[in-house]
């Protein structure tokens, strides 16, 4: 049965109030943000952007995913499985798809030709080694191919148009993210694309893709885009000159924006309220954001340096870095336990992170489905790779083995399928998504 968004409030959400990271660095694409390969002396730099196409993909767990019952991974030949709840068009038309079901590779793409995958609650974009983005699921117009797939199987995204009409095919992207309803790329020459419905998640009024206006123009030396991310209902951009843009946001404080900043739909702002720690009004040597992320009434940004932001509508959702009256809460500020982190992925209601000795760290909402602890905290050591779904943590330790924690009616985390709020080891077989 389709989870309803009224039935998601009840469980998910904040009280009454209320995906891997992608960046493009130095020329390349790569997941889970780290600090070595986002610093250099000369800081970032994209001029050798399109090279990024054909570059090697990093197989594994996908960290853009907004999905609830399903696990979602790019495998180590260049294909991409789910497993967990499978049915709903999630497999793209393989056979045998359900529920609580082990990993299902997915047909009709170019058959180790995948770099990249990303997912919103019921939809898939994956990216190829042309650059073509593909979209599959559930409902046709939040993957941008915006009309029925013949036996369900992935379809090209067009420029303007759906998947059958006459648009031309989207293509040179080099990375792609999604959030709950929408998707979007960014695109060689620096231009960034978006589609999906409704444009408060982040995506466009109409059919297929269309390019996001109102960024800085990408042909002025440092505004090309280096990292890309959808959070909960918006998508945050970080330039090469270190400004910090979004779009969309659902309005109310169930959105993963700082200081309750307004839904702009498909007009990117400024986060303003992380300006002080935008690279261009930092002082040498002094730390400025990497990476920023966001669940439900709640997000964070990562440092240069490895320390860690977080905001929230309450002391739950900040990592317990303090309490106070709202102002407090809402305003990005520092985590003090945390520190020498190098990547982080919000779920919706929690989020997990990395150190540089691969500790896997985390903290969550009073009410987050992980049940991580609300002060953060060492969830397991010797992590190679994690992502977060919506309710539920994956991560695979360097023994080969995978565990994770969280929301799991459908399997998403192996069997039996019934949620968890301690670690777990995996009962799928996923040595196809290991690193």
């Amino acid at each position: 049965m389709i989870r309803t968004r009224a039935r998601r409030a009840r469980t998910l959400a904040y009280g009454a109030t209320v995906l891997g990271v992608v960046a493009v660095v130095a020329g390349a694409v790569f997941s889970g943000s780290t600090l070595a390969a986002y610093q250099d002396q000369a800081h970032a730099r994209t001029n050798a952007i399109a090279a990024a196409v054909t570059t090697p993909f990093t197989p594994g767990i996908s960290k853009n995913v907004r999905m609830v019952d399903t696990g979602l991974g790019l495998s180590n030949d260049g294909n991409v499985y789910v497993w967990g709840r499978t049915d709903m068009a999630m497999a793209g038309g393989a056979a045998g798809t359900g529920t609580d079901k082990p990993p299902t590779k997915v047909p009709g793409m170019p058959d180790g030709g995948l770099t990249a995958v990303t997912g919103g609650i019921y939809n898939i974009n994956a990216l190829d080694r042309q650059g073509e983005v593909w979209g599959w699921g559930y409902y046709n117009v939040r993957d941008g191919t915006d009309a029925a797939k013949p036996a369900d199987n992935p379809q090209r995204v067009r420029i303007g148009s759906a998947w059958n009409g006459g648009g031309a095919i989207l293509n040179e992207i080099v990375a792609i993210s999604s959030t709950e309803y929408a998707g979007a790329g960014i695109r060689a020459d620096g231009t960034v694309w978006h589609w999906g419905s409704p444009t408060s998640y982040g995506g466009n009024a109409g059919a297929g893709a269309s390019r996001l206006m109102g960024l800085p123009d990408p042909a002025v030396a440092g505004n090309r885009p280096v990292y890309l991310k959808g959070a909960y209902t918006n998508f945050f951009v970080i330039l090469e000159n270190g400004d910090v843009y979004y779009w969309g946001g659902a309005a109310g404080t169930s959105s993963s924006l700082p200081s309750a900043l307004p839904n702009v739909d498909s007009n990117p702002a400024l986060v303003s309220p992380l300006s002080s720690w935008m690279r261009k009004n930092v002082a040498a040597g002094e730390p400025y954001v990497v990476a920023v992320d966001g669940g439900i009434a709640m997000g964070g940004a990562l440092l240069s340096n490895g320390q860690v932001l977080s905001w929230g509508v309450d002391s739950s959702r900040i990592g317990a870095r303090g309490t106070g009256p709202w102002p407090y809460t809402i305003t990005p500020g520092i985590v003090p336990a945390l520190s020498n982190i190098v990547s982080l992925q919000f779920g919706f209601t929690g989020v997990a992170l990395l150190d540089n000795t691969n500790r896997l760290w985390g903290y969550g909402a009073s009410d987050d489905y992980g049940k991580f602890p609300q002060t953060p905290t060492v969830i397991d050591t010797n992590v190679v790779q994690y992502g977060s779904g919506q309710g539920y943590y994956l991560w695979q330790k360097s023994d080969n083995t995978f565990w994770g924690r969280g929301y799991n009616p459908q399997g998403s985390i192996g069997l039996p399928s019934d949620n968890t709020s301690t670690n777990r080891q995996v009962s799928w077989d996923l040595g196809m998504v290991a690193r």
